[in-house]
């Protein structure tokens, strides 16, 4: 029995009751044997969950960090998820697109999208991370950023194109 496997409701294991709904930093040393059932040594997942629970910042200052944070520990993951998901695609280009992603958002200055975003990649890691996602959506989700990728390239060739030829005549 342990903590992580614990609620507000009694323990299914034990029948007794859960004495606190939330997580100390106490408990974390010891829930990474436990409660990290998809990284391979729980770290970025208990960091993962440390870091879901901060409020959201209240200036632009503040989400830097936050920011920063969020990058390095889907970076770090990408070994673990390329492994578990068995995706096709190489550790560099996966650490490629996914440092894409966050650059195009780098010019944001609305500290609510930001604060939004920054709790929308915390889920998608923990999600990825417990392995409440499938083979499938990770692989998608790489495929679709590929085909962006290759539709804003073409999107550059045809403009030089269209201005090439328009010059020309």
């Amino acid at each position: 029995h342990s903590i992580a496997s614990c609620s507000c409701r009694p323990c299914p294991h034990c029948g007794r009751a859960a004495t606190r709904a939330f997580f100390s930093t106490s408990d974390v040393g010891s829930m990474s044997k436990n409660f990290a059932a998809g990284s391979s040594t729980g770290q970025i997942a208990l960091r993962n969950i440390a870091q879901k629970s901060l409020a959201f910042s209240s200036s632009l200052s503040e989400t830097s960090p936050r920011v920063q944070s969020l990058h390095r520990d889907v970076l770090r993951a990408v070994p673990w998820t390329k492994r578990t998901f068995s995706l096709p695609y190489t550790e560099q280009r996966m650490r490629q697109l996914l440092s894409q992603r966050f650059r195009e958002k780098r010019d944001l200055k609305d500290l609510h999208i930001i604060n939004r975003l920054i709790a929308l990649g915390r889920m998608e890691l923990e999600e990825t991370l417990m392995l409440w996602k499938g083979e499938s959506h990770v692989k998608n989700l790489f495929d679709q950023m590929i085909a962006n990728e290759e539709a804003a390239s073409t999107k550059v060739e045809d403009k030089f194109m269209e201005s090439f030829l328009n010059n020309k005549s």
